[in-house]
C-alpha cells in the first residue's frame, strides 16, 4: 500500500458496504489505518489507479466506482500533500469479494484516525452518498439482485440516519419505475411472504423520475 503523502498526483478510494450500517473498508500500515490509496503510474489514468488501489484490498470486480472529488494540501490540512483525487465506491455484503490480509471492514460511525487528512475524505463521500439517495438509485448497489422493500428501506434508513414512513417511502419507489416484481417471494419467520424485487437497470445508477424516495 503506498502513502499519499507525496507530491504527485495519487488517488484514494473511499469502499462502503451494508451490514445493518455502513462499514468502510480500510488498509493496515506501519502507523495504522488508511484508504486504499497510491500515486498515479506513468501512462495511467485516474480511474485505472483508483481500480488497481483498490484491488491491492480486495479481489473483487465489478464494484461500482465514481469520482469523488479533487483534494490538494489545503483542502485536507497537510500541506506537504499533493494532488489527491478521490473516488468512492459501493459493494453489497454478499459480494464485496475476498479482503487481502492487510484490509479490515470497519463501521463508519467507529472508524480509527486517518492519515494525511483521509478523514475528510471519508466525510466528504458519506456525505456525497446521503445526498443522492434522493434522486437516484445509489442505494440498490448495497443489495443482492433480488430483494425486497423492506430490506431496501433499510439501506436507505441505515445511509440517511433517519426513520422512513413505509408507505409514503414504496409509493414513490413504486412510481419511479425502476423496480420490477420478479414473481418471487421471500418467507422470514412468522412474518407475511415479501414480494421480491430487482433494478431494472441493475448495472447503473439512474435518476429518479418522482423526486425524493427517502422521505
Amino acid at each position: 500500500m503506498s502513502d499519499t503523502n507525496t507530491k504527485g498526483p495519487a488517488t484514494a478510494v473511499v469502499l462502503f458496504t451494508m451490514d445493518r450500517a455502513l462499514k468502510v473498508l480500510l488498509a493496515a500500515t506501519a502507523g495504522g489505518w488508511q484508504l486504499p490509496s497510491g500515486p498515479v503510474a506513468a501512462g495511467e489514468t485516474l480511474a485505472a489507479c483508483a481500480k488497481r488501489t483498490l484491488e491491492q484490498s480486495v479481489r473483487q470486480a465489478d464494484i461500482y466506482l465514481e469520482q469523488l472529488y479533487t483534494f490538494d494540501g489545503a483542502t485536507l490540512g497537510t500541506y506537504d500533500t499533493g494532488i489527491l483525487v478521490a473516488y468512492y465506491a459501493l459493494a453489497p455484503l454478499n459480494r464485496a469479494g475476498v479482503l487481502h490480509r492487510d484490509s479490515r471492514w470497519f463501521p463508519l460511525a467507529e472508524h480509527p484516525p486517518l492519515p494525511d487528512g483521509q478523514d475528510r475524505v471519508v466525510t466528504c463521500a458519506s456525505d456525497r452518498l446521503v445526498a443522492k439517495l434522493a434522486y437516484t438509485t445509489i442505494a440498490h448497489q448495497f443489495l443482492p439482485d433480488q430483494f425486497t422493500l423492506a430490506e431496501l428501506q433499510s439501506v436507505y434508513e441505515a445511509i440517511s440516519q433517519q426513520p422512513l414512513d413505509k408507505r409514503n417511502f414504496r409509493r414513490r419507489l413504486q412510481a419511479s419505475d425502476h423496480l420490477v416484481e420478479t414473481g418471487g417471494i421471500r418467507r422470514d419467520g412468522r412474518h407475511r411472504p415479501a414480494r421480491l424485487y430487482r433494478l431494472r437497470q441493475p448495472d447503473k445508477v439512474t435518476t429518479l423520475k418522482q423526486g425524493s424516495a427517502g422521505k
